[in-house]
């Protein structure tokens, strides 16, 4: 019998990441006031992983196709003192995006950090519309998280980068989703 249950459980889990992994594939870019970029790993030296690096390409995309005005980039500050948000910066004025159009926050040191601290950014400057760039798995999740923090107009994006570790990263999905869609803690 709960054998049976741990199956079922099992089941339903996999299915319900499946089905979040597809919903973030089939998000389409609109034209927003910003794009909001969820930070990820910074290697020692100041560098974006390939991860990162793939999501700052696919905002400086939509900014460069003018599906947004301004790049929100997020993310901590990590023991050792590397500060994703200002590699996250430095990497996008490399690359041409005018400092002046790139707003850092680097109190995200989560997903819900970065709908709270993006959302209140974005109602001080009476912006509307958000375009999330993370990968596709959680472009879902980083959409409900700024609808709940007030943004009614979010749509996603995600750059065409995959990995193995996405399995492990889709199936966290599914309880994290539960988790973001019921959480108050504003």
């Amino acid at each position: 019998m709960l054998i049976s249950i741990l199956k079922w459980i099992a089941g339903v889990w996999l299915i319900t990441s499946l089905i979040v992994a597809s919903i973030g594939l089939l998000f389409k870019p609109q034209k927003s006031d910003i794009a909001v970029v969820f930070g990820n790993e910074v290697h020692a030296d100041g560098s974006p992983s390939n991860r990162l690096s793939a999501r700052l390409d696919r905002a400086r995309q939509c900014y460069e196709n003018g599906a947004c005005r301004q790049i929100f980039v997020s993310g901590g500050v990590d023991k050792q003192g590397t500060d994703e948000a200002l590699a996250m910066e430095n990497y996008l004025v490399r690359r041409g995006i005018p400092k002046e159009q790139i707003v850092m926050d680097n109190m995200g040191l989560d997903t819900w950090d970065t709908a709270r601290n993006a959302s209140a950014y974005m109602k001080t400057r009476h912006l509307e519309s958000a375009l999330v760039v993370t990968q596709y798995f959680h472009v879902p999740r980083a959409v409900i998280a700024l609808k709940r923090f007030g943004i009614s107009h979010v749509t996603g994006s995600y750059p065409r980068f995959f990995e193995i570790r996405d399995i492990y990263s889709t199936i966290r999905e599914a309880p994290a989703i539960i988790w973001y869609s019921v959480r108050e803690d504003f």
